[in-house]
């Protein structure tokens, strides 16, 4: 039923009368996770490990115009960092804008649902995925980009490299960076 709806809005955002956007989070840091890696036989390769406090990326993907919005903020997110960015994005709303987002606590917390109302006088509106459908929410796709593809293994030679490269790759998503969700 909800992929059903989803392609509606899909081919509406296609049409230009509405936009989506599909919204969620991701975390970086320089704590190893190799799940599983390639080497010569005899040899060993070694990653060095460092605990760091990491950062957490809060983003939007426009469907129909595959641009990214959104904020990065030092350690891990909560529903006021939820209310920053969906709030500043709100602003600049052209048309209705449907906003797809799974139902993370953060996302449904007393303080995101008592702005709803606010949201909507401004054309914004969410929409909750399924619980454990993560395949639905098409972010997740440019998250699995941005940090097996795109991030490189220079780029976490520090946390500020790391936080950088994210950003200089984010702010050339559409451009250098893209993914076609057909």
């Amino acid at each position: 039923m909800f992929k059903e709806e989803l392609s509606i809005l899909q081919h509406q955002a296609k049409k230009g009368e509405i936009d989506l956007c599909y919204f969620d989070a991701t975390g970086l840091n320089l704590n190893p996770n190799v799940p599983y890696g390639w080497q010569k036989i005899g040899t060993t390769q070694k990653l060095p490990a460092q605990r760091t406090r990491g950062i957490t990326i809060l983003g939007l993907i426009n469907y129909a115009k595959n641009e990214f919005e959104g904020n990065i903020y030092e350690g891990a997110a909560n529903s006021d960092c939820v209310i920053q960015v969906l709030d500043e994005y709100s602003l600049s709303l052209k048309q209705k804008t449907i906003v797809v987002l799974d139902n993370a606590s953060i996302h449904r917390s007393n303080k995101v649902m008592a702005c709803i109302e606010k949201w909507k006088k401004r054309g914004l509106f969410l929409q909750f995925i399924p619980a454990y459908s993560p395949e639905l929410n098409l972010i997740e796709i440019v998250w699995k980009h941005l940090k097996h593809y795109w991030l490189k293994p220079e780029h976490y030679s520090s946390m500020k490299h790391l936080t950088n490269s994210a950003i200089n790759i984010l702010r050339s998503y559409g451009k250098d960076y893209t993914i076609s969700f057909d």
